[in-house]
């Protein structure tokens, strides 16, 4: 027998004392309650879990139980009651919306305990702020001095991300206030990322390609479908450019009887 089947068995065996109804009345009871009650439900709803072999299977008996309960809802729960299991909220009454936003793995555990900590309640989109701000302390290299800070203990988490979002903000709103100006001459001649023996290969490649695979009547409709949609005004020119070069290299460069073989 493998751990998996030993520890399968144990959860039976407690099973036997402590019935699925049991859990199930459980869930019941403290799903409406306040912030301790929510945490004792995801605890016994962690426990039903624990009872069933698969989540496919506590699935079902969730939706037989608790029909009402999304699969959403219900994780939220089990990670609130994780995240706070030992958490003392005192007389400070969180909307259950803002601890499913902090019982995300995701969140730092000092910007939590900053949160759930503090004297002024919170709102949801505050949270969310917070968490945003507080992203951009922990990963933008501009706001290494609040990370510092925070490490020093001379700003709080919540400070700290406040101050990330309200930089932020400011940089947002300076790039919008920047004229829109794009210089679509200067795009299309620039060489930038573009070298000319590299990108004459490989049309040489291309020509080879269409030439040797593919009928001359599905080449020049399409070719002609490609150039004719002429948006910016620069295929048709480069078109005649590129034929009068063209012409100058077949000059140069006169077929041969094995040529015309191979491409044949």
């Amino acid at each position: 027998m493998d751990d998996d089947d030993e520890y399968y068995n144990q959860l039976i065996t407690q099973a036997k004392v402590r019935s699925l109804g049991d859990v199930a009345s459980d869930v019941h009871n403290h799903l409406s309650g306040a912030v301790e009650s929510i945490i004792k439900a995801g605890q016994a709803l962690q426990e039903g879990r624990d009872m069933h072999s698969s989540d496919n299977a506590f699935h079902d008996w969730c939706m037989q139980e608790f029909p009402d309960l999304k699969r959403q809802t219900r994780q939220n729960i089990m990670l609130v009651s994780k995240r706070f299991v030992y958490q003392n909220f005192g007389n400070q009454s969180l909307p259950i919306s803002v601890l499913y936003e902090l019982a995300a793995p995701s969140v730092p555990d000092e910007l939590v305990e900053d949160i759930v900590s503090s004297d002024k309640p919170m709102k949801f989109k505050d949270v969310q702020r917070a968490k945003a701000g507080y992203k951009e302390v922990q990963n933008n290299p501009d706001n290494s001095d609040l990370k510092k800070a925070v490490k020093e203990k001379q700003k709080t988490p919540v400070e700290a991300a406040n101050e990330a979002w309200e930089r932020s903000e400011e940089k947002r709103k300076e790039i919008e206030a920047q004229p829109n100006v794009f210089d679509l001459g200067a795009y299309v001649k620039s060489t930038e990322h573009c070298r000319v023996d590299v990108t004459a290969r490989c049309m040489v490649i291309t020509m080879e390609q269409l030439v040797s695979k593919f009928d001359r009547r599905d080449i020049m409709a399409n070719l002609h479908a490609a150039i004719r949609e002429d948006v910016i005004g620069v295929k048709i020119p480069a078109l005649h450019a590129m034929a009068e070069m063209l012409t100058e290299l077949c000059e140069d460069l006169p077929i041969q009887e094995t040529n015309l073989r191979n491409v044949n």
